[in-house]
């Protein structure tokens, strides 16, 4: 009986953190949110159908060098950007990279 009651919270709380913007944290320094909400997406038909009707359009995925630019140059957008997993795990190496530079 627990287990299939932990799997089931489990699974909730993924669900959750899947829908969840990867880049939706305060800014420190100045205490705002990003302009560049990016969230993980597959890239089949159900994701883009689900995105659509969250959001009123179609995702538009960025690469994490698009992500960094886009942050770099203070570009904002309304309606969260689209990255695939393999993406996403480019970019997180990217600012750590950064980061160490910046030390």
């Amino acid at each position: 009986m627990i287990r299939p009651a932990l799997s089931l919270v489990l699974a909730a709380g993924l669900a959750l953190g899947a829908a969840a913007p990867v880049l939706a944290s305060v800014d420190p320094t100045t205490g705002d949110t990003p302009g560049q909400a990016v969230m993980i997406c597959s890239e089949d038909a159900a994701t883009r159908a689900s995105f659509q009707r969250e959001y009123g359009e179609r995702p538009v995925f960025v690469s994490a060098q698009d992500l960094l630019a886009a942050r770099d140059a203070g570009e904002r957008w309304e309606a969260p950007r689209c990255m695939t997993e393999r993406e996403f795990a480019r970019f997180e190496r990217m600012t750590e990279q950064r980061a160490e530079l910046r030390r």
